[in-house]
């Protein structure tokens, strides 16, 4: 049998969301840090993020001011941007991510620096080559339109991102945020012409590149979703989340192979499985081992590899994590398929 995950897969997987690759059985909160002016800072900025007066993590911001942290728990938590002794102070604001469920989520969490008192404003300046003014209409349309999309209002969301596009329609972000808005509900034509002028204005992006990556997984191009993800982690080599993103979607390519076709078919499953684990453990050297694609598509990966044994067992993990599962029976059925075709000297390797 070619894979025994197959039609299971096919029913429980869900092709991306943003969140179905990030650390597994945690949180996401991204954000942006922006100068009071609403624009970008000229330089990069360290975003730290503490939990009960503990430091957790610290990054920095990317050229659009942007941050995110991935494999977090539920809690309110500080995130705190540097001054530069400049211009700007170091700010803090607080982050409430409030978890509903046991799948991962995304939460958002600005930060506007604040001025140094008796310091002038400089004005936001040319980052990596690219930079934007936002009238204050557009933004302040588009800051609305990602709280309704947060409160689940998505029609609302996107008539205030069109708001903004309006305003002014060269707005990077807002064609970016209208593109994944049309790919949430599954309107893919919308999504790709939003993405495709977004990359017009700006091309050097990384967020870009993994929306599109997204999109063309739900298309189901899973060697062209590759090349965009690589794009991604090109533009970011330090972001752990590009590569990740990548190793999916070489795991998704290997699955859509059929290894009985031809010799030349098995050969080329084997290499793509081969960069899959590749892409697997630069991810995970890269986030400290927080960091690695999503249980059921681990599965799959060692089932395709052979390995049953450790591919039971990441569907027995994913059911510890998500006991509510309405196939969660099916599931159990496939642990036990995997279990009892195990060869008798097979053992799981360690991580």
């Amino acid at each position: 049998m070619f894979s025994i995950l197959r039609t299971l897969l096919i029913t429980v997987f869900l092709f991306f969301s943003a969140l179905a690759v990030l650390a597994q059985g945690g949180h996401t909160l991204q954000g942006r840090v922006v100068t009071p002016s609403g624009t970008q800072p000229t330089n990069p900025v360290k975003v730290t993020l503490t939990f009960n007066g503990r430091r957790l993590y610290e990054t920095f911001t990317d050229l659009s001011g942007r941050f995110s942290f991935a494999g977090i728990g539920a809690g309110t938590y500080q995130l705190t941007a540097e001054g530069d002794d400049q211009s700007f102070a170091t700010t803090s604001v607080s982050a409430q991510v409030s978890a509903f469920g046991s799948a991962p989520q995304l939460f958002t969490q600005d930060n506007q620096l604040r001025p140094l008192p008796g310091k002038p404003l400089q004005p936001g300046g040319v980052v990596s080559g690219f930079a934007q003014q936002v009238p204050k209409a557009a933004r302040q349309s588009l800051d609305r339109a990602m709280k309704l999309s947060i409160e689940g209002k998505s029609d609302a969301a996107i008539e205030k991102m069109k708001e903004a596009v309006k305003a002014f329609p060269e707005y990077f972000e807002a064609h970016l945020q209208l593109g994944n808005q049309f790919m949430k509900l599954g309107r893919f034509d919308e999504a790709l012409s939003e993405l495709e002028r977004a990359r017009e204005i700006n091309s050097k992006d990384e967020h870009l590149y993994r929306s599109f990556g997204l999109l063309l997984m739900r298309l189901k191009n899973y060697a062209v979703a590759v090349a965009v993800f690589s794009e991604a982690a090109r533009l970011n080599p330090a972001n752990a989340v590009n590569v990740v993103m990548k190793a999916t979607a070489l795991i998704h390519q290997a699955y859509a192979m059929n290894p009985s076709a031809s010799a030349e078919e098995a050969r080329d499953r084997r290499h793509v499985l081969n960069r899959a684990e590749v892409a697997i453990t630069e991810a995970s050297n890269l986030s400290a081992k927080k960091i690695k694609p999503d249980h059921l598509t681990l599965a799959m990966f060692y089932e395709m590899k052979g390995e049953r044994t450790r591919s039971a067992t990441e569907l027995e993990t994913y059911l510890q994590e998500n006991p509510t599962d309405r196939n969660a029976g099916d599931l159990r059925k496939m642990v036990e398929k995997l279990r009892s075709t195990t060869p008798a000297s097979s053992t799981t390797r360690p991580e």
